[in-house]
């Protein structure tokens, strides 16, 4: 308190000074109809600026519950896709719509961590075992698949992106009843590796790789790439594809977890007797 008073008694000249100013302004204003409408028209320019700042900041803050919004809409309307859902119906030729069982649904992420940016990506995504997040779920967004999950704890969990020397994915070509192998060789990031492709398929440059379905971690059609090249190997009859892929993994920010409904009764399958 003291040390205030002090800065009153030897500025008190200045205080003074300023608020004699603040009364001459206020004077002006006051009784003199010109300089009373330009400092209302000043308060209205500064006083809206001030404002529109004020909103701008607000909506910055308010961006991440927006992006969780989205991402939950987003997750709703993926699992309402066609290849989300499988029939029961016997009869081929005629699919009743009560006969359509809902298999994929979707969990959306953030991506909270990622490994530098060299090859054999990962990814760390804020959901996890509480979430109904498991190991060996597909990853894919707006662009295409991003990876599998590895890893899970509580609350987050680990992907292993598909440029990543360890990941094999089913993938064919659109419209083509021929399917692969899908790997990334080591190089260029941006491309993968299709192999296994008969040599008799007809491959054109351009055509869209995508899943298959058969690998029961992603659904069927979720876009990877397109063929930028091929080349015959020898001794196999075999093709192989080099895919120019649709995501940039460096810049992977959203995802969505898949989650298989389907998944204990397939597992069943692979248990021995």
């Amino acid at each position: 308190m003291s040390s205030i008073l002090q800065v009153f008694t030897r500025q008190g000249a200045f205080f003074l000074f300023a608020a004699l100013e603040v009364v001459c302004l206020y004077l002006i204003i006051t009784y003199n109809e010109p300089q009373q409408t330009i400092a209302e028209s000043s308060w209205s320019l500064y006083s809206g600026q001030f404002k529109e700042r004020a909103d701008v900041t607000r909506r910055y803050f308010s961006l991440e519950s927006l992006n969780e919004q989205l991402r939950e809409e987003n997750a709703e309307l993926l699992r309402r896709l066609p290849n989300a859902f499988y029939t029961e119906h016997i009869d081929s030729v005629l699919v009743e719509a009560d006969s359509l069982r809902q298999r994929y649904t979707y969990i959306g992420a953030k991506v909270v961590n990622k490994s530098p940016l060299s090859g054999n990506i990962t990814y760390v995504l804020d959901r996890g075992y509480i979430h109904g997040v498991e190991p060996h779920q597909g990853v894919i967004n707006s662009d295409g698949v991003v990876g599998v999950v590895t890893k899970v704890s509580q609350r987050h969990c680990r992907v292993m992106a598909l440029t990543h020397r360890d990941v094999r994915l089913s993938a064919g070509l659109r419209k083509k009843p021929f399917f692969g192998s899908l790997h990334w060789d080591g190089g260029d990031i941006r491309e993968a590796v299709l192999s296994s492709i008969p040599e008799y398929a007809d491959v054109k440059i351009g055509d869209t790789v995508e899943t298959t379905g058969y690998s029961n971690i992603f659904p069927t059609g979720v876009a990877l790439g397109v063929v930028k090249d091929t080349e015959a190997q020898s001794g196999d009859n075999t093709l192989e594809l080099q895919v120019s892929l649709f995501n940039d993994f460096f810049r992977v920010e959203n995802a969505y977890i898949v989650r298989d409904l389907l998944k204990s009764d397939l597992d069943q399958l692979d248990t021995e007797e």
